[in-house]
């Protein structure tokens, strides 16, 4: 396989979307090429990042409360009516000082 094609099929190897045989054909590039093993190994750490990142955000109350206002102003469209039992949406907190 060419760098090009392995690259272009990098986010589908590392998802296991391929079949078994290309899976296998790209497996066998990444060994002898260090580019696209480089290219692999750094598409991999930024998605680990990104998932440690995204885990669980946090805000402060006063920001979480700014923008589901925001949100809720810019887009009424989207708001539901909810029981009366039901706790209304909110975003988790920082912890206080």
């Amino acid at each position: 396989m060419k760098c090009a094609e392995v690259r272009e099929l990098l986010g589908n190897y590392m998802d296991q979307e391929l079949t078994e045989s290309m899976m296998q054909r790209i497996e066998r590039h990444l060994l002898r090429c260090p580019a696209c093993a480089y290219e692999a190994r750094s598409i991999e750490q930024a998605r680990e990042m990104l998932r440690r990142g995204v885990e669980s955000p946090m805000v402060s109350e006063g920001t979480g409360e700014r923008i589901l206002r925001h949100l809720a102003e810019r887009f009424p469209h989207l708001q539901r009516s909810r029981p009366a039992d039901e706790q209304p949406l909110s975003l988790p907190l920082l912890p206080e000082d």
